[in-house]
């Protein structure tokens, strides 16, 4: 019998202490590789907590790379934890002065022991259709043989680039498979139409804050990013004009994410999407559009994308946040001579992309899989969503102001200034919880007071824990400030 000491009086959720104890056997040597754990009835019946608690246990010891699950046989400990293969908590928290090296480190942060990251936006491991997927891979590897296996075409597989226009079109886009390119995931994308558009040392317009991903690959192509800020609606046109007005040169393109926009989770108004590319348009500025989180829309009337109102913008997809990330399947929709040196330079950049997932994920989409799918996990993000705003508004002191998203992984929090945001990160990465900091998200040094959480990872329970523990801190050192403001010990 597996011995695991819970404390229902304790801070940490109750599946957490299940998987640092777990994982302290493993690491220890006290269960060893291909120990089968208990199943999970019988281990909530011995610990009297419900099934589901230790469900998220296990799942969680499986993204950490303790234990695997075998189909039909149970869940085991995985060979080589006792060389430290699976990192540990670290002892001090990074610099947040440097985006790279911060980013880095939070991926570092992301796996390690005892951390739960609200840092980095990925899917929830247990919403991956992975079942579903598997089942229609091995199908398709049966259909089509080695040829699944082979080089395929570096545009992409037809059939998918098919069916990526026909489910493009329910959101308004109207396009063929001809315009459409399979890349590496969407940054990928992105970068391929950055070095079409662009030469080194060009500038290029993107919103601030913004992905990160977007931040490193159009930087190290050379380009010269210069950032305009957004309000709740849409753009800060006076932040848009003071950028094109201080621009050295023209801009070769704007880079935006109008949909749930990472990090701030802000979408754009449809007056603001028709007002932002006419403006472009005046101006001759090619319209790059990452719709990575569209089809994660949780309440509000549809808001046609912005290829859907101009057929010159350059649309950049991904099934990486939907669907999984490690089936980095992207696309981008363009028309056209640009369209065709994409295809060029993606020919002589990568070249073939991965045949099997591709197939595998074109049937997904026209088997209706793809909308199962969406009908199953918007739901649970909307709640873990729902859970996030209501322990802030709980938790957090008044003085915090946060974004109140409508779809997507993220809420943007902006604190006062009298708040060191580094010591808050560190604070909260000795409590066991990563936050992304503003840094990770501008192409230049000076950054706001205000950082990104994510809410697709957890369990509301588990997100709740969270926001109390990172509420308190912000709460302690406001009064910490007031005190030493004050003169008072």
């Amino acid at each position: 019998m597996l011995m695991i000491p819970v404390d229902p009086n304790c801070t940490k959720p109750i599946y957490l202490q299940i998987v640092d104890h777990i994982t302290a056997l493993a690491r220890n040597g006290q269960l060893r590789a291909s120990d089968r754990l208990p199943p999970s009835r019988a281990l909530a019946e011995q610990l009297q907590v419900h099934r589901s608690t230790i469900v998220n246990a296990y799942e969680e010891l499986k993204a950490r790379g303790i234990i695997e699950a075998r189909q039909g046989s149970g869940s085991f400990i995985v060979d080589g934890l006792m060389d430290g293969s699976v990192m540990a908590r670290p002892a001090a928290a990074p610099a947040l002065t440097q985006p790279e090296d911060l980013v880095a480190e939070l991926w570092r942060l992301n796996r390690a022991e005892g951390i739960l990251s609200l840092a980095l936006g990925l899917p929830a491991d247990d919403l991956i259709p992975l079942d579903d997927f598997d089942r229609i891979r091995q199908r398709v590897l049966r259909r089509d043989g080695a040829k699944a296996l082979n080089y395929e075409d570096p545009q992409g597989y037809y059939p998918l680039r098919r069916a990526i226009a026909a489910d493009l079109a329910r959101h308004g886009i109207l396009t063929e498979a001809g315009d459409i390119i399979i890349t590496w995931g969407a940054q990928e994308g992105v970068s391929l139409v950055g070095r079409a558009l662009a030469a080194p040392g060009d500038c290029g317009l993107t919103e601030v804050p913004t992905f990160f991903g977007t931040l490193f690959n159009l930087g190290h192509l050379g380009i010269n990013l210069l950032g305009f800020e957004l309000s709740a609606a849409g753009p800060d046109w006076m932040s848009l004009t003071r950028q094109l007005e201080a621009a050295p040169a023209h801009p070769r393109f704007v880079s935006v994410i109008p949909d749930h926009h990472n990090p701030t989770g802000i979408r754009w108004a449809m007056s603001q999407r028709h007002e932002f590319l006419h403006f472009m348009a005046e101006r001759d500025i090619p319209v790059i559009e990452d719709a990575t989180y569209r089809d994660l829309t949780f309440e509000g009337p549809p808001h046609l994308p912005l290829r859907a109102l101009d057929p010159e913008v350059i649309h950049v997809g991904s099934a990486s946040k939907v669907l999984m990330p490690g089936l980095r399947i992207g696309f981008i929709v363009a028309n056209g001579r640009l369209r065709e040196y994409l295809i060029r330079l993606k020919t002589i950049t990568s070249g073939s992309g991965e045949p099997l997932g591709q197939r595998a994920l074109a049937e997904f989409l026209l088997s209706g899989n793809y909308a199962a799918h969406l009908e199953r996990v918007v739901p649970v993000y909307r709640a873990r969503r729902d859970a996030m705003l209501h322990a802030l508004e709980e938790y957090f002191p008044p003085e915090a102001r946060w974004t109140h998203p409508s779809g997507g992984f993220y809420v943007w929090v902006t604190i006062p200034p009298s708040i060191s945001l580094e010591a808050l990160f560190r604070q909260a990465l000795e409590r066991g919880i990563a936050i992304a900091p503003a840094a990770a998200f501008y192409p230049y040094g000076s950054t706001p007071n205000a950082f990104r959480l994510t809410y697709s990872r957890y369990p509301e329970e588990v997100l709740i824990h969270a926001l109390r523990t990172l509420g308190g801190l912000l709460t302690a050192m406001l009064r910490h400030g007031r005190t030493h403001r004050s003169g008072h010990p």
